[in-house]
């Protein structure tokens, strides 16, 4: 089993399981969990919760719905030293848009950094650490799975450029090379959307978090930065 696989199972048994306890429809279960970054959650935690029981896995869940916070720890990695953010210095056809980049995992940023440094040829890269606040004026939109709705946006924005939606950031899988030769596939009608998304149930899953407006780079906090060679 594949860990995007499993990471999508554990998210399914803990909402069907939060639905039941507390007489809940599946639907609102899945509001309540993106309302406080359940599934961003289990992602960032999935090794230690495969290593623990359901018991206690639902225990974590529980505990993180009382946190009322919603803040994310996020990275981005680059080969770009720079104060400020610039959502016009992003490369065009991204998966979500123009727009700043970023992800729960501080090893990927790491990735990130190290090959935009390989292909700009500078011997430095770096990661840089911030807090984002999620709150109620952002449009956020939120993938929580390689599937048909996650392809067409991709293919949106990838086909046309520039910004093909109007969320202030976008949570969802990043169609990095496990993903990629996939993606083309479906993007130049080689494969349908069924069979891109049955070859997608394969691949390990990366996480991406991107912010398109200038509302939303204000929903940032700058923690550190990070040099490597």
């Amino acid at each position: 089993m594949s860990i995007r696989s499993d990471i999508e199972i554990l998210s399914i048994q803990t909402m069907e399981q939060y639905a039941e306890n507390n007489n809940m429809d599946i639907e609102d279960v899945m509001q309540l969990f993106y309302k406080h970054q359940i599934f961003e959650k289990i992602i960032l935690q999935h090794e230690y919760l495969h290593q623990i029981s359901f018991e206690e896995v639902m225990e974590f869940v529980e505990k993180a719905l009382l946190d009322e916070s919603k803040e994310l720890l996020l990275y981005h990695g680059t080969a770009a030293d720079f104060e400020q953010i610039s959502l016009r210095k992003s490369h065009n056809r991204r998966d979500f848009g123009i727009g700043f980049y970023t992800t729960i995992l501080e090893k990927q940023a790491k990735e990130w950094g190290y090959r935009l440094s390989l292909r700009e040829k500078k011997k430095q890269y770096y990661v840089y650490q911030y807090i984002f606040r999620e709150s109620d004026n952002l449009r956020v939109k939120r993938f929580n799975a390689l599937d048909k709705e996650w392809l067409e946006f991709i293919k949106e924005n990838r086909s046309k450029g520039g910004l093909q939606h109007s969320y202030d950031v976008v949570i969802g899988p990043v169609a990095d090379d496990n993903t990629m030769e996939t993606v083309q596939l479906y993007l130049t009608g080689i494969l349908t959307a069924n069979e891109a998304v049955e070859r997608l149930k394969y691949n390990q899953v990366n996480n991406q978090v991107s912010f398109h407006t200038e509302k939303a780079l204000r929903s940032l906090q700058f923690i550190r930065r990070e040099r490597y060679e």
